[in-house]
């Protein structure tokens, strides 16, 4: 039987403070939004991007060669899932999950000064626009109002080396974006 947290049976419980790392000096500005939590991830070792052996995994390591140029890496910025439970393998259940998680996500956005989200992946991207009630575009940035705040939005590729278009896309979009990320983070 695969290991399952299903906090969105309780989202009332939940603690804002789980699965939400708060960045750093310009990356408190940022939070990274990543699907859902991965079986070996920070859900294990409590530190997004982290193994519990503290090896930074490759995502983490692609992210930071793409946010290197802004002065930025994963560990300054902030992160979080959309979806706060463990799914695994049962990828139907991110809909259902995701539905009720968002506003879990949306009160972990009220209690920080986010004004710029990174989305991570196909399915992050589609997940965020249906809840979110938007259209935005892998690549391109985009102003979204949630729940009386504005935020600035760049969807990307999902960073891991798996992706096969991942990482040489997001340098694009990065290249692509980079002055208008210059403002975002000053």
């Amino acid at each position: 039987m695969q290991d399952r947290e299903h906090y969105c049976n309780d989202i009332g419980n939940f603690p804002l403070g789980k699965f939400l790392q708060v960045g750093t000096d310009k990356g408190s500005k940022i939070l990274i939004v990543g699907e859902s939590p991965a079986p070996n991830g920070w859900r294990k070792s409590g530190k997004a991007f982290y193994t519990v052996e503290g090896k930074l995994l490759p995502t983490g390591k692609n992210l930071n060669l793409l946010l290197r140029d802004s002065g930025l890496s994963v560990e300054t910025c902030g992160f979080t899932e959309l979806v706060k439970c463990f799914v695994g393998k049962d990828r139907h259940l991110l809909k259902t999950c995701g539905e009720k998680c968002w506003s879990i996500f949306t009160s972990q956005l009220k209690v920080h000064n986010f004004t710029f989200l990174i989305l991570l992946g196909v399915k992050t991207t589609e997940l965020f626009n249906l809840y979110a009630k938007t259209n935005l575009i892998i690549g391109s940035l985009g102003k979204i109002k949630i729940e009386d705040h504005t935020y600035t939005v760049l969807p990307l590729y999902h960073p891991s080396p798996i992706s096969p278009i991942g990482y040489k896309n997001n340098v694009k979009i990065f290249e692509a974006n980079r002055e208008e990320i210059k403002k975002l983070i000053k």
